[in-house]
């Protein structure tokens, strides 16, 4: 597979206080890679300085051959990636079919309500929650309308942080397998891991382990699942 996205050296963080420190990293174009690592290692900041949330020091991030690094975030989620956050990524005040049409409002209106229509095919379960306002959804509910919303501008990448922390284990599992049916649909996938992380590895094709904001360790997830000190690896110690 060829290369999508390749970070090169990158230091970021928050005002003058860097918390990731030359980061490399590549992601292939239709694969799931997995982020694990402790509490604080800085999963969620990597994914934030994708999406140029946080500032970015030094290095660079290049998709598709294009150097994003530099872009505003409007202009990285314009070419193909799609973000969805760990919390307030849906609008609480708005029905799920309002938060649908109100993320698609840059779909071609041409397609705009076949786009809402697949959102509803990927995950049944939002059909039945059209008229209910975000706030009233359950934590894997908001998961599934917060995926959705990001996968109706048609991302080749789609970055997630923590989606199944602190779900149900049945609601894990339906989350976990729609992830996973985007990923075979050709949507490459980028997933931060803080919860049930051999179940998640088990779906993906390579895992990257970090470490008080660094890359420790990048390598393939059946190679992961084997590793004696997997433990070790995901917790840190």
């Amino acid at each position: 597979m060829a290369t999508q996205m390749k970070i090169e050296n990158l230091t970021a963080g928050y005002g003058k206080l860097a918390v990731l420190h030359d980061i490399s990293l590549e992601i292939r174009e239709g694969e799931m890679l997995s982020l694990i690592g402790p509490n604080g290692a800085g999963k969620t900041s990597l994914t934030r300085a994708i999406m140029r949330q946080c500032a970015i020091m030094s290095g660079r991030i290049t998709f598709e051959g294009e150097v994003i690094s530099a872009m505003p975030t409007h202009r990285i989620a314009a070419l193909g990636i799609g973000y969805v956050p760990q919390s307030r990524n849906v609008f609480r005040s708005l029905t799920v079919q309002e938060n649908l049409e109100m993320s698609a409002s840059l779909v071609p209106a041409s397609r705009k309500a076949r786009a809402i229509d697949e959102a509803y095919e990927r995950f049944p379960r939002l059909t039945e929650r059209r008229r209910q306002l975000g706030s009233s959804l359950s934590g894997g509910e908001r998961q599934m309308l917060a995926i959705s919303s990001a996968l109706l501008m048609k991302p080749r990448l789609l970055v997630l942080d923590e989606p199944v922390s602190g779900l149900s284990p049945g609601m894990t599992d339906e989350v976990a397998n729609g992830i996973a049916a985007i990923n075979r649909s050709g949507v490459t996938v980028l997933w931060v891991v803080e919860e049930n992380p051999q179940q998640i590895i088990g779906l993906s094709d390579s895992v990257a382990v970090m470490s008080t904001g660094t890359i420790r360790l990048h390598q393939p997830a059946a190679e992961m699942l084997r590793a004696e000190n997997f433990r070790e690896l995901f917790l840190g110690v």
